[in-house]
């Protein structure tokens, strides 16, 4: 015997109802039958996109190991430094881009710097006292100093 609640009502219209209050059409496709095609050629042109990225990628990985190779036997000593500094080539990019940042940033200061305003020594204490030689100027007195 079955119970009412595993039987399921037939439904009218193109659209079925989920338990979330969302439709969803009945032929499969979630955007109508009108996008319905369209949504599948997005889809398989995405898979496309995505296989070409891929061997792209590994095409890449390919020449890049190569040249990792080629550095190795010409270029023995740079090597063994550049893998001495971490992980391999990831470590020499940033070994690079630091050695870069030194030697440009004395450079690129100078170069951004602005002329500075022009300076001028003002001396207070000379020989002669910051009142100059007469004391201060306009009196006769002695200066509170003295």
């Amino acid at each position: 015997m079955t119970s009412t609640d595993d039987r399921t009502e037939p439904v009218d219209d193109r659209t079925g109802d989920r338990t979330d209050g969302r439709t969803e059409p009945v032929d499969g496709h979630p955007f109508g039958p009108e996008l319905g095609p369209l949504v599948d050629e997005v889809r398989r042109f995405a898979g496309a996109l995505g296989e070409k990225a891929q061997e792209a990628s590994a095409t890449t990985l390919i020449a890049l190991s190569g040249l990792a190779d080629r550095l190795r036997t010409q270029q023995p000593e740079v090597y063994t430094h550049l893998t001495a500094a971490g992980s391999g080539i990831a470590a020499a990019g940033a070994e690079l881009l630091a050695a870069y940042r030194a030697a440009v940033a004395g450079h690129e200061s100078r170069w951004t710097a602005g002329q500075g305003a022009a300076a001028e020594k003002i001396d207070l204490d000379g020989p002669e006292g910051p009142d100059g030689p007469d004391g201060p100027e306009g009196t006769d007195e002695p200066s509170a100093k003295q």
